[in-house]
């Protein structure tokens, strides 16, 4: 009854029959699946896809992999090296003096660790994709980086040229020019980059390094040009602190560009050659030793002049006249330079060790310090005449004076009046004054006399005479009928002064150098007005 029941409500029509064999099936490869994903996920190897640099390490056990990678890499450190070439130099480096080691352990744990971790559906994503796409461990390693530089830099100084671009030799005769040569060395940065993938492959094939070449820069003809050519000079002497030095002489050089530059292109095309130029070499007129003889070798001008100590005046003129012509003994002057009386002396001052004695001013004559000093530079004044020398300022006394001829006396008043002349001369000059025992001035002017023969003459020639008045003054002091002279007259006189200028005796020219100008002086007489 139960059995037709049954059958009653479950009919075996098509329908049913495809539904259950339907649901069988799933059941079934969901138990199939299942398995499957039971196996794999208890897979104890490597999964397929993984590889340890280009090993493919599919399908080995954790310990299989351990062993594989010591085998192939840690196990051969101690007897692998490798060859470093360059050209025909060598450099060894063994693995073992590098320090290389290898993290095999990490690898092993990155290798089998894919597909191992995360949940169920990670991990079977992450085993399909590694199976499809390659998934790659880099076998990283550690090494004595000092080592590797140390080898690196010694092939790079075996191998190293540093580049050298042409340049002249240039001698005293001659010029040479030389071409220059390329340049080379290793890429340091680039050898330990292709070491490091050598270690990390264990590769000990040859590493075969090449050279970076740097060729010469073109021969640069203007530079050249400039180097080469210069000017001729003459050695001259320079004036520095009251001192002669002489600045060498420069022999001249000289070449056509046009010929440079036609040797210059020849050259760029070689390497390591030199060729002599053709330069024109020009010696100058004057060498140091000839400059050297030349200096203060010829008296231009000299003059004397004579003073008195007979009365005290006289002795304090002579003091203040050994004074000044001290400090102008031997001044020198350069071409050009000009001399100021005012400016060697200095002030007259009894501080400064000058005496008092005569001297004119305003119109009469008065006792002041630094009396005597104007024959000092009257004496210079006149050795300057005979050097034929530019005098730049000069003026004449008020007075006429007694220890020149007339036209030719140079006052000086410091503050007021200056003497002053020029070394118009193409050489050094020296100033040589001194005071002779029985009592003389003499100044002699040193320098180089470049026109022999030359003789120089000056003459003075009055052109008026003015003849001073007598000034008489009553004096009840004395008698009457008797007189007595307070004051001397002087006379005065228009005079005109010459420079002639004779070569071999005879007169090249003849040149007025000035009018002076002397003021008569009144002549003074007391008489007695007194009782006879």
């Amino acid at each position: 009854m139960n059995i037709e029941i049954n059958k009653r409500l479950f009919k075996f029509t098509p329908t049913n029959i495809v539904t259950v064999s339907l649901i069988c099936f799933i059941f079934i490869m969901l138990a199939v699946t299942a398995q499957i994903t039971y196996s794999i996920l208890k897979f104890d190897r490597v999964y397929k896809g993984v590889y340890i640099n280009d090993l493919n390490v599919a399908n080995l056990s954790r310990d299989e992999l351990s062993v594989m990678l010591k085998d192939k890499y840690q196990s051969k450190v101690k007897d692998s090296a490798l060859s470093l070439k360059s050209q025909d130099k060598f450099e060894r480096l063994s693995f073992s003096d590098m320090g290389v080691s290898y993290n095999i352990e990490e690898a092993v744990k990155s290798a089998y660790g894919v597909g191992r971790t995360g949940g169920l559906f990670q991990r079977l994503y992450d085993i399909y994709k590694t199976g499809k796409e390659v998934r790659r461990f880099e076998l990283s390693y550690t090494y004595d980086g000092k080592k590797v530089e140390d080898a690196v830099q010694s092939l790079y100084d075996k191998t190293f040229k540093s580049v050298k671009n042409a340049d002249l030799l240039i001698q005293a005769d001659k010029v040479t020019i030389r071409s220059g040569h390329h340049g080379q060395n290793i890429d340091k940065k680039a050898v330990i980059s292709e070491i490091e993938n050598h270690i990390k492959a264990l590769n000990v094939e040859t590493l075969k390094i090449p050279v970076v070449t740097t060729p010469p820069n073109h021969i640069n003809v203007d530079d050249f040009y400039t180097q080469i050519n210069r000017e001729t000079k003459d050695a001259q002497p320079k004036v520095e602190n009251n001192n002669v030095t002489v600045i060498p002489e420069v022999t001249g050089r000289s070449i056509e560009k046009s010929t440079l530059s036609a040797i210059a292109a020849e050259l760029d095309k070689t390497e390591d050659v030199e060729k002599i130029l053709p330069v024109v070499f020009t010696a100058p007129k004057l060498t140091v030793e000839d400059v050297k003889k030349s200096l203060f070798k010829d008296t231009l001008g000299t003059m004397s002049t004579q003073f008195y100590t007979y009365t005290q005046n006289d002795a304090n003129r002579g003091e203040n006249i050994k004074l000044a012509v001290s400090k102008i003994n031997g001044k020198i002057l350069e071409p050009g330079e000009a001399f100021s009386f005012n400016g060697i002396v200095g002030p007259r001052s009894v501080e400064s060790g000058y005496k008092i004695a005569h001297v004119y001013s305003d119109g009469q004559i008065i006792d002041d310090v630094g009396g005597g000093i104007c024959q000092v530079s009257t004496t210079l004044y006149n050795s300057v005449l005979f050097s034929d020398l530019d005098v730049v300022e000069r003026t004449n006394h008020m007075f006429t004076v007694g220890y020149v001829p007339l036209g030719r006396d140079a006052a000086v008043s410091y503050g007021d009046v200056d003497f002053k002349f020029k070394n118009s001369t193409d050489w050094p000059l020296k100033i040589e004054g001194w005071v002779t025992g029985d009592n003389r001035i003499f100044f002699s002017l040193k320098g180089t006399n470049v026109s022999p023969g030359k003789v120089v003459e000056i003459n003075s020639t009055p052109v008026k005479t003015l003849n001073f008045t007598t000034k008489y003054i009553d004096d009840p002091s004395f008698p009457q009928g008797e007189s007595i002279i307070s004051r001397d007259g002087i006379t005065g006189y228009i005079v005109d002064t010459y420079k002639v200028i004779k070569k071999d005796g005879n007169v090249v020219s003849e040149t007025k150098l000035y009018t002076s100008i002397y003021n008569p002086l009144q002549k003074e007489v007391r008489r007695g007005t007194g009782k006879p």
